[in-house]
């Protein structure tokens, strides 16, 4: 049978919204002490709310031995009329939380919402509702799932519920996962999360109650997807759930969205390598041959795999020479590439930007170049009207590839690049970056075109760019002085990158 939470889980999330019920009445009071009556009471609750003294810690202290005889007090002086301005019912109300009366969080929650409704503060009520504790909780479960409440509001209001709900009750809350809007969902996932990897304790109570879930509830299929990653995201992966990953893997029946969760699983904790090699084994071909689901199978199950193993697999399936971009992307991420480039005239006609930068990347990994290929590197991060790629982040991979060849051609080809107007922006920043980190003299180069103005539209990018300037020199310190005291607008980027390879220096 589902508990009263899970119920109300199911129920209040993602209903619509209910009138507030009002608040309870307070029991009646038990037998008080002899020398401490209602009135005794009701006087003290007076002394609250106008003194700030001795009087009022006196009579708080003696509210707070009674705390039957103090909720009556203080409920019929906030129920009185005239009712009590701002600053005297904040007063009370702290006084009720100090009692520690569970009927009145129903009254803390209902002010809780009224204040965010109407745009007022909600520091107090929260702090309030916070003290409370787990008993607070079924009043959370409703502002959660009150829909006059925006969604960052209720976000808010869901990350106290997780973190304030016991232990024991901690399993109930999964009934929320996988359910109610995409931006709820986040603020839960990472709630959970945060408090599993908190403690452990804790965490083993929220993964009994997602496996709990996955065992009972397989008819939803994106829910149960959502359950498998929550589950592997936020706990201890013992071996029956890494079993219940292989065989959703593994499984051809299975849901694409919950195999898809089940691959993200075990990749998130390099587990199931046989599983994984033998289903992209067995979905190479379809995908090859333009399965978009068998290909985006395939590259999740690479991705999971060990480096050393994936490189293998992706080399036997010659990725490289796929039509499909994430398979060729992803070739070229893992093969293992001849030094001598000759791959690349070969990657840069495919069709796909993904696949030509992907390649790029690769260039110069042992930081040599021949002259041809330092020829070849500045052609496709040239102007486009000269054979440049006409996609900038191209252009900017082939940038960092002739900063990576690391010879005094390659560097004049960077320097002509920034010099030329006619190339994209962002590769002409790139350039003064590289410039700056890997060539001698670069950083000197950079300051100096700093400093003249010439490239006005640059001067954020160079004052960057000079931030990772490997062997900083006085012109490189004089030239992001000058433009800290110089140009408000780019003063805060000069004076972290003067911070950077300067620490401790200023530009006053």
């Amino acid at each position: 049978m589902p508990s009263v939470l899970t119920v109300a889980l199911a129920l209040q999330l993602f209903s619509p919204p209910v009138e507030a019920v009002a608040p309870a009445e307070p029991p009646a009071a038990t037998a008080p002490a002899e020398d401490y009556t209602l009135e005794h009471a009701q006087a003290d609750v007076e002394i609250i709310v106008v003194d700030r003294g001795r009087a009022y810690l006196d009579a708080r202290a003696r509210l707070e031995e009674h705390p039957a005889l103090a909720a009556q007090a203080v409920v019929a002086r906030l129920e009185a009329v005239p009712a009590p301005g701002p600053e005297k019912r904040d007063r009370l109300l702290n006084v009720l939380a100090s009692l520690k009366q569970p009927e009145h969080v129903a009254m803390f929650g209902q002010q809780l919402r009224t204040a965010m409704i109407q745009g007022r503060p909600v520091e107090l009520w929260m702090q309030l509702l916070r003290r409370q504790g787990a008993a607070a909780t079924s009043v959370l479960v409703e502002l959660v799932g009150d829909r006059e409440l925006s969604n960052e509001q209720r976000g808010v209001l869901l990350e106290v519920l997780v973190e304030l709900t016991s232990r024991d009750s901690l399993g109930e809350l999964m009934a929320m996962v996988g359910r109610g809007s995409v931006e709820l969902q986040a603020t839960l996932r990472r709630a959970v999360i945060r408090r599993s990897r908190a403690n452990a304790d804790d965490g083993q109570a929220i993964a009994a109650g997602i496996d709990e879930d996955l065992d009972t509830d397989a008819t939803d299929e994106a829910r149960f997807a959502q359950l498998l990653i929550l589950r592997a995201a936020c706990c201890v992966v013992d071996p029956a759930f890494t079993a219940r990953l292989e065989a959703i893997a593994a499984d051809e029946s299975s849901p694409f969205v919950v195999r898809v969760a089940a691959i993200d699983g075990l990749g998130r904790h390099g587990l199931g390598d046989g599983v994984l090699k033998t289903l992209v084994l067995a979905q190479s071909q379809p995908a090859l041959f333009g399965s978009q689901a068998s290909e985006i199978l395939l590259a999740l199950a690479l991705e999971a795999l060990p480096s050393d193993a994936a490189a293998s697999l992706a080399e036997e399936l010659a990725l490289i020479d796929a039509d499909a971009p994430r398979l060729a992307e992803l070739g070229y991420r893992l093969v293992t590439l001849s030094p001598d480039h000759a791959w690349l005239a070969r990657s840069q006609a495919h069709a796909w930007p993904e696949v030509r930068r992907a390649a790029l990347t690769r260039v110069a990994e042992s930081g040599s170049c021949e002259k041809q290929l330092v020829r070849s590197l500045a052609r496709i991060a040239g102007p486009v009207s000269g054979g440049g790629d006409e996609d900038a982040r191209v252009g900017r991979a082939a940038v960092g590839a002739l900063g990576r060849c690391g010879d005094p051609l390659a560097f004049k080809s960077l320097r002509e690049l920034l010099d030329d107007t006619g190339v994209d922006i962002t590769q002409r920043a790139e350039a003064a970056r590289q410039l700056a980190e890997h060539d001698p003299t670069g950083a000197d180069y950079v300051a100096e075109l700093l400093l003249d103005g010439r490239f006005p539209d640059l001067t954020r990018e160079l004052a960057l760019a000079l931030g990772h300037a490997s062997e900083p020199s006085e012109v490189v310190h004089e030239a992001l002085c000058r433009v800290a005291r110089a140009n408000p607008m780019v003063a805060s980027t000069a004076h972290e990158s003067l911070s950077r390879v300067f620490p401790g220096e200023s530009s006053e």
